[in-house]
């Protein structure tokens, strides 16, 4: 089972660098998990970055990232961009945390329980087992806002401790996607497009915290929706906003 982790570098720069995403980090079936490809692609961007989503992510292929001096990086498979970082400045609203106790009580009403359009999902597919992929089974708490509990686990941590870009960018991803999916249901297969997140502090390993998840609107086959990472104190830890794209 191989695996893909980024490879920080000091900001401006510049790096061409090959990787390859591992299999069990799918999304869709046999593309890799979008969030988990924005942290992988935009940690060469900085803590706070935008990535746009150009294609389906190839799994087990050799792929490039490119970093320029400036901090937009590319992520490319042979002559085709995959997506591309950039750096940004995020604001978006945040709604006010829940404990860990709600969000952990709130995954019994995980919607993907009764109807789920990728069940083998890295991050959210109910058909992967807690010790292989995330398990954010984030349930309702009020319309249009969903949570999760979550303890990361020390495999996807540094040797610091502190959980790596692209599991907080997978984190990051579905909890959104579920939040409009609360408000307006399952409208077919949904995937990333962009999200724009900013890191605020380091996640740890083996630690409480909470994800939530809202709806911030629709326009024809786009969703708009937010997501956020606190401790078990309430502390923001790692914030987004993503564009989502109904499948037509």
């Amino acid at each position: 089972m191989s695996h893909a982790f980024a490879v920080s570098r000091p900001l401006g720069q510049p790096l061409d660098r090959e990787l390859r995403i591992g299999s069990r980090f799918c999304g869709p079936p046999g593309s890799g998990n979008g969030g988990f490809a924005v942290g992988l692609l935009g940690d060469f961007a900085g803590r706070e970055a935008e990535v746009t989503l150009k294609r389906p992510i190839p799994l087990e292929a050799p792929l490039r990232v490119i970093a320029r001096q400036d901090g937009v990086a590319t992520l490319v498979d042979g002559k085709q961009e995959i997506a591309e970082a950039r750096p940004t400045e995020l604001e978006v609203d945040i709604p006010d945390p829940v404990t860990f106790q709600q969000a952990s009580a709130a995954r019994v009403d995980y919607p993907g329980y009764r109807s789920h359009p990728f069940p083998h999902c890295f991050v959210c597919g109910t058909q992967r087992s807690c010790d292989d992929g995330l398990c954010l089974f984030t349930g309702p708490i009020a319309e249009g806002i969903v949570a999760s509990s979550w303890v990361p686990r020390s495999e996807f941590a540094s040797e610091a401790g502190h959980v790596r870009p692209e599991i907080v960018g997978a984190a990051l991803d579905c909890p959104g996607a579920w939040g409009f999916i609360d408000r307006y249901g399952i409208e077919g297969p949904v995937v990333l497009g962009r999200m724009s997140y900013r890191l605020e502090r380091p996640i740890l390993a083996r630690q409480r915290y909470v994800v939530m998840g809202w709806t911030l609107g629709r326009e024809r086959r786009k969703r708009f929706c937010g997501t956020a990472v606190f401790d078990a104190k309430g502390a923001l830890c790692a914030v987004a906003e993503a564009i989502w794209i109904v499948l037509g």
